[in-house]
């Protein structure tokens, strides 16, 4: 049964000196990953701590390799984008990236936040290190396999893609079945090796990940169109799952003999976290696929085309924010008496890379777009509304984790989802112009991004300053 303590209001992270010890311990340790919330793990009876769980160097060198990480491969995703875009016609392009876009939404959602479940488990979890990882991994993949074989038995046209144009569609069926199942485990590795103490791991792998890939794009895709694209992306995903996992099985297993008891989340825990943080990875995951979709559908594949590109531009860096909080839940599992400093210097240090890399992409947009070509030059203006949406989300990214800390998984996912949900309210009643080109008919969907950005980030500023004076401390602390 949880403690009482658990039941009692939460005030903002750090501000717990009412708190009986193993509670403050627990609620800090849910000071950390924008996906919500973070429910404490218990110890079952007769075992002792476990070790290895005291402070140790985290926080900013795990933020930086997870940032580092998932911009490599979102970095490596609009280059392979922008070599496909050079190789294949626009028809061609069009459906390499549908099926793509769909294993990649399939593989996400199946993932059921367990990867920012296990940031926060396995720092404390000992010697069940082990056990939590490949339990986790053992429901993600299948669901995923089953996810996708289902959506592309729904839609045949991505078996007919993957398979060619005089392939089976059965083989076509099997690469995204699997390519699915693939991307669901692969994140979440970046995540165990960040909790298990190997965040620069994640970096080399996803870097040779992205190495690999292009240069079987540059291959695949000249030989083959559209299902080289889509081969040159299950391929490799299915080899480093195989040897990632090879390498999890040595890393897990040291990390769980240099350590004794340890605590396990209960299944009620599981549950409560997993639940309002997966509707929020969700969220998440539709505003980073759905958007594009949606312009594409409304203003046409020329236009959509465009802001295709522009949006993956802002993904890299929204991917890499967001990786950048996720940080914070093993730092405070390690070290929760240092859950405010670590809260405060997070979002000081996020804002202080993030912002001159935003100016950087705005400055250079136009001559960035034109190695698409003339027709994407046209939205750099697009693009640079977008980054300036961006720079008011961060504010938004950061709230995120601080809310996952503090255990308020549906404040999160009432958050995320409602941010998601009015972006894409913003696309669908932006006016489709009858003439003009596409730099001037999406301005009113970049003008709307950025609407609803700051409108959730003085939100936030709102109800942190309305927070601090109930607290009784001034809002600049």
């Amino acid at each position: 049964m949880d403690p009482p303590t658990f039941r009692m209001p939460i005030p903002v992270p750090g501000e717990l000196r009412a708190t009986p010890p193993r509670a403050e311990h627990v609620l800090c340790a849910l000071v950390t990953e924008p996906l919500t919330v973070v429910l404490p793990p218990v110890r079952r009876r007769g075992e002792e701590p476990p070790s290895g769980t005291g402070p140790r160097r985290g926080g900013l060198g795990e933020g930086l390799a997870l940032s580092i990480s998932s911009g490599l491969g979102a970095l490596a995703g609009l280059a392979s984008w922008l070599i496909a875009a050079r190789l294949l016609p626009q028809a061609q392009f069009g459906l390499a990236a549908a099926v793509v876009s769909a294993f990649m939404l399939v593989g996400g959602i199946s993932q059921l936040n367990l990867g920012l479940a296990l940031m926060r488990w396995l720092p404390v979890a000992g010697r069940h290190v082990g056990t939590l990882v490949w339990r986790s991994l053992l429901v993600i993949m299948p669901l995923a396999g089953v996810a996708g074989f289902g959506y592309v038995l729904a839609v045949p046209a991505l078996a007919r893609t993957a398979a060619g144009p005089d392939g089976p569609l059965l083989a076509g069926t099997a690469v995204f079945t699997v390519a699915a199942a693939a991307w669901g485990a692969f994140v979440v590795h970046d995540y165990v090796l960040v909790a298990i103490g190997r965040p620069w791991w994640s970096v080399w792998r996803n870097g040779l990940f992205a190495v690999v890939r292009i240069g079987l794009l540059v291959v695949l895709g000249s030989a083959l169109g559209a299902q080289g694209v889509v081969l040159s992306w299950a391929g490799p995903l299915v080899v480093w799952i195989a040897v990632g996992s090879l390498v999890l099985v040595v890393a897990v297993r040291r990390h769980a003999r240099g350590s004794t008891g340890g605590t396990v989340p209960s299944r009620s825990e599981v549950v409560g976290f997993l639940g309002p943080t997966w509707l929020a990875q969700i969220g998440n995951t539709l505003l980073l696929n759905q958007v594009p979709l949606l312009v594409i559908l409304r203003f046409g594949p020329e236009s959509g085309a465009a802001f295709f590109i522009a949006w993956q531009a802002t993904v890299v860096v929204e991917t890499a924010a967001t990786y950048f909080t996720h940080s914070l839940s093993a730092a405070c599992a390690r070290a929760p008496e240092r859950a405010r400093e670590l809260t405060s210097s997070s979002r000081r240090q996020m804002l202080m890379i993030f912002l001159p890399l935003l100016a950087l992409g705005a400055l250079l947009a136009g001559p960035g777009l034109s190695i698409f070509g003339p027709g994407y030059t046209a939205t750099a203006e697009v693009l640079r509304l977008l980054l300036l949406g961006q720079a008011f989300r961060l504010l938004v990214v950061h709230e995120l984790g601080v809310r996952t800390a503090a255990g308020r998984g549906v404040a999160y996912a009432r958050l995320h989802l409602s941010s998601t949900v009015l972006v894409l309210l913003a696309v669908v009643l932006a006016p489709v112009p009858a003439e003009g080109g596409a730099g001037a008919a999406l301005l009113p969907v970049a003008w709307g991004y950025v609407a609803v950005q700051v409108l959730c980030a003085a939100h936030v500023v709102l109800v942190r300053v309305l927070g601090r004076r109930r607290a009784g401390r001034p809002a600049s602390s």
